[in-house]
């Protein structure tokens, strides 16, 4: 199946976006080689669609050195998914939330200000009716994201 040339400027646009949420439509314009008016409706018509659900800042290595974070992997009781996913969504500590398959259905990333901090959110976690068994691992370094 051959992409669309609207389907291959939206996937380089993605793309830039990934790579660098602040360029501006004009500058996303000049790479595309594109129109910025194009830019701009099709930027449109990707966070309509929510394809795209927000621009974001990565924070650099100084930043997330002072931040504790790791990752919880959860199991859950049968029937209480929601009712753990509710939970979880109202803790400051948790920054995203995975469904997986495996032994675990979930997957928290956390972060927090010291190991205490962080001691304290999974006592939270693990006390949330509907948690069956949880395994957490701390990050000790980030070789690289994209």
């Amino acid at each position: 199946m051959s992409r669309t040339p609207e389907k291959a400027v939206d996937d380089q646009l993605l793309e830039l976006l990934t790579a660098d949420a602040r360029l501006s439509t004009a500058a996303l314009a000049r790479r595309l080689g594109v129109a910025r008016s194009t830019v701009q409706g099709r930027l449109e018509r990707l966070e309509r669609t929510g394809i795209v659900r927000g621009y974001t800042v990565r924070l650099g290595a100084t930043t997330t050195a002072r931040r504790v974070q790791a990752h919880a992997m959860i199991a859950v009781e049968p029937q209480q998914q929601s009712t753990v996913e509710r939970k979880l969504n109202g803790m400051p500590t948790v920054t995203s939330l995975l469904t997986v398959s495996g032994a675990y259905d979930l997957i928290a990333m956390l972060a927090a200000e010291s190991t205490e901090a962080l001691d304290a959110a999974l006592d939270e976690l693990r006390e949330c009716p509907g948690v069956k068994a949880t395994t957490t691992s701390i990050v000790l370094s980030r070789r690289f994201e994209r």
